[in-house]
């Protein structure tokens, strides 16, 4: 990759917690009343008809998909059918490119229903079977070339993948939109071992081809003209009912001069060819207690009634009675339809059969979440790419305001490129970004579980900020460091770089760059007797051998990132000390000095 210094997102992914555990095998959340082994025989049995996904929940259900790449994303879609989609690109379900060649094209992601058995349809019904979907070239990530191309294929009885359908990039504007298809499954396919694939072919090298897949629906008893559902959907996230934080210290929040609260609301999109009255509604609750802190809007009717397939923005009633809590804690905004929504159910033969199965109630409620702790955050966690910079000794930032002048107790980063852990950056906090930073201190990104996880650098020293200041780090390599990029809300104005010497304010990367500031009103370590720590020299740090110790001292300790003491080789003569790391892994080592009865504490890096 080019050396060329600029801002760049990279398509990464959209998956959540449950669905990592579920890659690091771990039990599937959706699921966690069964065990394992009940879970490995829901798989080896055969789906039946009718198959529904619209991707409303968080994650992939495992007991309808096989994977291979896909993910799931509730923000990446432009006016989806309804909560949540499907994303198919170049990289795999972690992230990682299918091909290090930078022009490679071939097949990439794909992700197959499980096994439907089809051999029980009489001959009444084997021309009825229709297969349903939506589909979007390129959503918010990366659009599609002529080149590239989505596939739906059917698995015969020889167990062949036959195309059935296929749609090419480079594609008019008036198909940027959600579109849908119907393919009729034909009594060729409609045998016991039948499975739909959805498959794309692109550029391999990384998330530069994107497509996505929604509301998926495969029954007996359908026709060509059956593109109506007796459905109705939200279709996005809440709208953040703050100005723009997703969290904010409580302290900060008690203490603001102003309105902080706007409204909240959402999206719906009717799905059926006929008008439905509705109603929604908008509460807020505690989550300490789960205790009612508001009923924004209680049953509010849609005024005018909604038409068929109308799809409409709207707006709670004004939230701005709503107190701030006593204590830390996390509300919970949550967003509902009255609409009437039953199970799925189709009209045979004048009768109406239903699907207990399918309950399409599942997508009228949407759960955002207010934080009010100790830290500012942009993002609600959700990773959809990653931004970064490719430029040695180039930094990357965001910038908080506090109303207040507060004290910085750590930094939290989103990390998502996992083999970048163990590299060095320069944690660093700016005042002013004309000026040079007020705090700099060298670690390594760490290792973490998950790459929706954020690692957190406690500070050990009193860092003041006050009104607006800036928090990230500076690189060490001309590879991108990649940070999480939540597209939910787009607070991409408070991202800073600097890459060629100015300070540049980011305007082409939209979303939240996940870096956290937490914040305290106090101090957080007393300050120490600094003549005394004046007379003592402490070097090479890092260290990847002996550390020197310079000065009198009464005793000195080590301790690992656990607080645990280390027994080290400690070799000492006169007013010199060494103190041998060999053999340590790398990671930050708190060195504790007592020196004239006053205890000294540094932070010793292992590289």
């Amino acid at each position: 990759m080019s050396n060329t210094s600029y801002l760049i997102l990279m398509l990464f992914l959209s998956i959540n917690q449950e669905v990592l555990a579920q890659f690091q095998q771990l039990p599937t959340p959706i699921y966690t009343s069964k065990s394992s082994s009940e879970n490995l025989r829901q798989f080896e049995e055969k789906l039946s008809l009718p198959f529904w996904d619209d991707f409303s929940n968080k994650g992939i259900d495992s007991t309808k998909w096989i994977n291979e790449g896909a993910t799931h994303s509730f923000t990446v879609a432009n006016a989806a059918p309804s909560l949540g989609v499907l994303l198919l690109d170049g990289v795999d379900e972690n992230g990682r490119p299918y091909s290090n060649v930078l022009v490679e094209q071939g097949d990439t992601d794909a992700i197959s229903s499980r096994v439907i058995d089809l051999s029980g349809i009489s001959s009444e019904e084997e021309n009825s079977i229709f297969l349903s979907f939506f589909w979007q070239a390129g959503g918010k990530a990366e659009m599609p070339d002529i080149n590239d191309n989505l596939s739906l294929m059917f698995r015969d009885t020889l167990g062949n993948w036959i195309t059935m359908w296929e749609i090419a990039g480079d594609l008019p504007a008036e198909q940027f939109f959600f579109t849908q298809e119907i393919i009729q499954v034909g009594p060729d396919f409609q045998h016991q071992d039948f499975q739909f694939r959805f498959q794309i072919s692109g550029r391999a090298s990384g998330p530069f081809d994107s497509w996505l897949i929604d509301y998926v629906y495969l029954n007996k008893n359908r026709s060509s003209n059956d593109l109506f559902y007796p459905d109705r959907t939200l279709t996005r996230d809440n709208l953040r009912p703050t100005n723009k934080y997703s969290a904010i210290p409580l302290f900060e929040a008690q203490n603001i001069d102003g309105e902080f609260w706007g409204s909240t609301g959402n999206e719906f999109k009717n799905l059926e060819n006929r008008f439905r009255a509705m109603e929604y509604s908008v509460e807020v609750r505690d989550k300490n207690n789960n205790s009612i802190i508001s009923r924004v809007n209680n049953n509010t009717p849609f005024n005018p009634v909604p038409l068929g397939s109308e799809r409409r923005i709207f707006d709670s009633n004004s939230i701005s009675e709503i107190p701030f809590p006593e204590e830390e804690t996390d509300y919970e905004f949550t967003t509902y339809i009255s609409s009437g929504d039953l199970n799925l159910f189709q009209i045979v033969n004048g009768d109406s059969v239903f699907f207990n199965d399918i309950n399409l109630r599942v997508n009228d409620t949407v759960r955002s979440v207010i934080s009010f702790r100790d830290y500012f955050a942009y993002d609600d966690g959700n990773i959809d790419y990653s931004a970064g910079i490719n430029q040695r000794s180039g930094s990357l930032v965001n910038r908080f305001e506090t109303s207040i002048n507060a004290y910085v107790k750590g930094i939290s980063i989103n990390f998502t490129n996992q083999s970048q852990a163990n590299q060095i950056i320069d944690l660093a906090i700016w005042q002013d970004l004309q000026e040079d930073p007020i705090y700099v201190r060298e670690v390594f990104i760490p290792e973490e579980d998950g790459l929706d996880d954020f690692s957190y650098f406690e500070l050990d020293e009193n860092i003041r900020v006050s009104e607006r200041f800036f928090v990230g780090f500076t690189q060490f390599t001309n590879e991108f460091i990649h940070v999480g990029l939540d597209k939910t809300f787009d607070n991409g104005r408070e991202i800073f770089y600097n890459v060629a010497g100015p300070w540049q304010q980011n305007e082409t990367v939209e979303g939240s760059l996940m870096i956290r500031v937490h914040l305290s009103e106090d101090q957080i370590v007393e300050e120490e007797n600094t003549e005394e720590e004046s007379n003592l020299r402490i070097y090479p740090n890092p260290v990847s051998d002996r550390l020197f110790v310079e000065g009198a001292i009464d005793d000195l300790s080590v301790y690992d990132p656990y607080g645990r003491r280390l027994d080290l080789p400690i070799e000492s003569n006169a007013e010199e000390n060494f103190i041998t790391f060999t053999g340590l892994q790398k990671g930050v080592y708190v060195l504790k000095v007592i020196q004239n009865g006053n205890s000294i504490s540094k932070r010793i890096l292992v590289k």
